[in-house]
């Protein structure tokens, strides 16, 4: 693969960043340097401490790994961002390798090809985990290269470098979670009793806050804080810092027994972990310094962490709550469409304007916390960039033709929301009507499937494509994900996607249902719903499972081609609708309440 020309055609220059970095890398004696996207707790988004890739790179995608030698650079990342990187690395000397496409090579065969014999590969080991350098070095061990994690070479070349956050920690109420810590902790430490664990490290932030009932906002969007946690029989840790924990989040603590250390100490407590200890970790998320700190003794257990998967399952109190919280969305997201859909035709709206727009209404809500994720608003050729930000220079005036995809979402103490609309905004082609009908039948396909106990998401991965593998057309990224509950709007470990996961869907569990359609500088389609998994029916073959919509909101029935649909389609959309219009009509008033009637009429 070739580097991408500049606009001028002459050959890309390397930027004074890298210069810098290949200087640090020659000082040390380091053949190539690995920046991945995730900080010390393999977290999707991070903190600004740890955006060292986009700062290097200038590709501010969530998901990619930047890879420099002394006379290569290239950045590996999956289909939701190929149109955004190749945009953003244009002209730069950095090769987009498209993770997963045919004839690309993983991040590790490419450093087998590129690093000298007796070479070295250098990484921050805090950021790196266990697992994804056992990978590194099996393929690497043919060479004999040498591994170098124990000095991060971003700290001697970013020199205004943000300081890791210290925001706040605060109590997540009982009334809103359901479980009190020491209920949790008891169901932890009965599942280490049956994996024959003495000691549980969690690494994973969202985890940490599930247990210990705190939230913080160390990361934009997501309300979690920076720490690490260790649960024996006899003892629980939580390893952040004490001067931002509220006094009412001390006293909860104290009560329930946990003992407090700084952030750091963890190292530490690692190494002085006893012989006989049997050390639950999911070497997925453990980072590669935190496993070479532990004494060669101590017995790793590498399984899924057991809060990872107690989280995943919504208890009564939590989907009772969220439904509230679900309604109080629906109810701004109605309010913004009407107010949508009066101004499009004054010509005055813009991506930025309307994302604004949005952020206003929800925020008329005494429950709102912010929003769980940057709002995609992409009218016309950015509706196909999967994870379009829209700014001022960027930013696509709003027509009274086409289509506007609008991905968003909001955090409230009784829920998490991600929902996708996408809105005519005039007249049509034949083909948007088409795709947006097409992605509607997905959708569906999706919403009215009846799965047997042990369905995994590819399963339903594959259903929720038939409409569009029939006309020969798919989208590249997952059909749906995790929600969390005032927690990570990307929560696992269940998902639906086309990638194999062996995470069998259960009652309780939250997933999005949103397939697309993206036609490169033409439109995108996507349509969202966060559904739960529940019990439908038991017979004499098996016990099989639905789904249920949580989010609230009407799809705009304008793009529809009635024809393309049948009639089970039609009539599972005429009841959605139906549900949306008695859930939030007592939300609203006025002309609020009129335009929900009317744009939840059946078809």
């Amino acid at each position: 693969m070739v580097n991408t020309p500049n606009r001028s055609g002459s050959s890309p220059k390397s930027t004074k960043k890298l210069q810098d970095l290949r200087g640090a890398m020659a000082e040390y004696g380091i053949d190539a340097w690995i920046v991945p996207s995730s900080d010390a707790h393999n977290s999707e988004y991070v903190a600004p401490h740890w955006e060292g890739r986009a700062w290097l790179s200038g590709f501010t995608g969530s998901a990619g790994t930047l890879v420099v030698t002394q006379d290569k650079a290239a950045l590996w990342t999956d289909g939701r961002y190929f149109i955004q990187a190749s945009e953003q690395l244009a002209g730069s000397e950095i090769t987009l390798m498209k993770d997963g496409q045919t004839k690309v090579p993983s991040m590790a065969d490419w450093l087998t090809e590129e690093v000298p014999e007796q070479g070295c590969v250098g990484f921050d080991g805090a950021t790196m985990s266990l697992s994804n350098v056992r990978n590194l070095k099996e393929k690497l061990a043919a060479k004999s290269v040498t591994l170098k994690f124990d000095h991060d070479l971003l700290n001697d070349i970013w020199t205004n470098r943000p300081a890791l956050p210290f925001e706040p920690v605060f109590v997540h109420q009982n009334i809103y979670a359901g479980k009190t810590l020491t209920e949790k902790v008891m169901e932890v430490r009965e599942i280490l009793r049956e994996r024959r664990a003495t000691e549980l490290l969690i690494t994973t932030l969202d985890d940490i806050a599930w247990l210990f009932n705190l939230r913080g906002s160390d990361i934009d969007c997501n309300p979690v804080f920076l720490a690490y946690a260790l649960i024996s029989p006899e003892r629980i840790t939580l390893f952040t810092n004490q001067e931002r924990i509220t006094a009412d989040a001390l006293t909860a603590l104290a009560k329930s027994g946990v003992e407090l250390a700084a952030y750091d100490e963890i190292l530490a407590r690692l190494s002085s972990l006893a012989d006989n200890t049997r050390l639950l970790i999911n070497p997925a998320n453990t980072g590669y310094q935190l496993a070479c700190s532990m004494p060669a003794s101590v017995n790793l257990i590498e399984d899924r962490l057991p809060t990872t998967d107690l989280k995943a399952i919504k208890n009564s109190t939590e989907i009772e709550r969220m439904k509230d919280c679900h309604r109080r969305d629906g109810a701004a997201m109605v309010r913004f469409m009407r107010w949508l859909k009066s101004n499009i035709p004054s010509g005055q709206l813009n991506e930025v304007n309307i994302d604004e727009q949005l952020l206003q209404f929800r925020s008329e809500s005494k429950y709102f916390r912010g929003v769980s994720f940057p709002s995609i608003v992409g009218y016309a050729g950015h509706g196909a960039i999967c994870h379009y930000r829209a700014d001022q220079e960027s930013a696509y005036p709003i027509q009274d033709k086409g289509l506007l995809l609008i991905d968003s979402g909001a955090q409230y103490p009784d829920g998490t929301t991600d929902i996708t609309r996408t809105f005519a905004c005039g007249e049509m082609t034949d083909e948007e009507k088409r795709d947006y009908t097409l992605v509607m039948k997905s959708h569906i396909a999706l919403a009215t499937a009846r799965f047997k106990e042990g369905t995994r998401g590819i399963q339903l991965d594959a259903i929720t494509r038939q409409p569009l593998w029939r006309e020969g057309i798919d989208f590249n990224h997952g059909t749906g994900h995790g929600v969390g509950y005032f927690l990570n709007v990307h929560e696992g470990p269940q998902s639906i996607s086309p990638r194999w996961s062996d995470v069998a869907l259960k009652p309780g569990m939250l997933v999005t249902n949103e397939p697309g359609i993206y036609r490169d500088h033409k439109h995108g389609v996507r349509l969202e719903n966060i559904m739960l998994v529940a019990e439908d029916i038991k017979n004499e073959f098996a016990k099989f499972f639905k789904l249920i919509p949580m989010t609230l909101a009407p799809f705009d029935t304008g793009p529809l081609v009635k024809e393309l649909m049948t009639d089970t389609e039609i009539n599972w959309l005429n009841r959605y609708h139906e549900m949306v219009r008695e859930a939030l009509s007592p939300e609203l008033e006025g002309q609020d309440i009129e335009w929900l009637k009317e744009a939840t009429k059946a078809l």
